[in-house]
């Protein structure tokens, strides 16, 4: 399997968000009135939609609650999220590894607001060995990760062919699926190799730093004999 394109997903994948995230959440709920959770509590709420989590964290179906919810979040992420994002091991090294062999073919597709994924990647200085950097889009609700995937690929101006996901939650691996895109499940992520397995994802890595090895291996795979035509 010649691989050409990696598309990657932001949160337990390039980067450690669980400090950030958790922090905003509990502000979010402090807005409302609502008591703290504690972090590890919220990993599992890390990767949905964040309307999705906001919904199980105030168990209501309001959507004006819901939207105040939303918009307390973002005000406490856009300030912190520069700063205690953690990139995840092997980020810059494994990025650069990848870089030469894909010629460029490299892009992030995520729940999170583009504007967020840039400040980020920007703040970590790895923004440059992406394409295309694609976030979830804040003035409707339901986008889904099948859709940013899609808007990926377009912004690279490619197909699915070649192309593996790199992610850590369920969404990811269904998301790439309507492509018919197969992914690879991070276990250091925000997800379980349970629920990977029970998605679909074809091969797992600790981290970023078994990637590189990883898609070597995948590309240097002899593709299948092709049948002959009958003389």
């Amino acid at each position: 399997m010649e691989i050409t394109t990696i598309l990657f997903d932001l949160d337990g994948v390039l980067i450690d968000p669980l400090a950030s995230i958790s922090s905003s959440l509990n502000h979010a709920l402090a807005s409302l009135g609502r008591p703290p959770r504690p972090s590890e509590a919220l990993r599992g709420l890390i990767g949905p939609p964040l309307e999705q989590s906001a919904h199980v964290l105030l168990d209501s179906d309001d959507p004006d609650l819901i939207d105040r919810f939303i918009t307390a979040y973002r005000a406490r992420y856009a300030l912190i999220c520069e700063r205690e994002s953690a990139p995840a091991p092997g980020l810059c090294e494994s990025l650069e590894a990848l870089s030469g062999r894909l010629r460029g073919r490299m892009a992030v597709a995520t729940h999170k607001p583009e504007r967020f994924a840039r400040m980020i990647l920007e703040a970590l200085a790895v923004a440059r060995f992406f394409s295309a950097i694609c976030g979830g889009d804040e003035r409707r609700r339901g986008d889904t990760k099948a859709a940013i995937i899609g808007r990926a690929l377009a912004s690279l101006g490619v197909g699915p062919a070649g192309a593996v996901m790199v992610g850590d939650r369920s969404f990811d691996v269904l998301g790439a699926a309507a492509h018919g895109i197969p992914t690879i499940g991070v276990l250091a992520g925000m997800g379980s190799r349970a629920e990977l397995e029970a998605a679909g994802a074809r091969w797992f890595i600790e981290d970023l730093r078994g990637l590189p090895a990883l898609i070597e291996a995948l590309s240097a795979e002899p593709k299948p004999p092709t049948a002959g035509r009958a003389g």
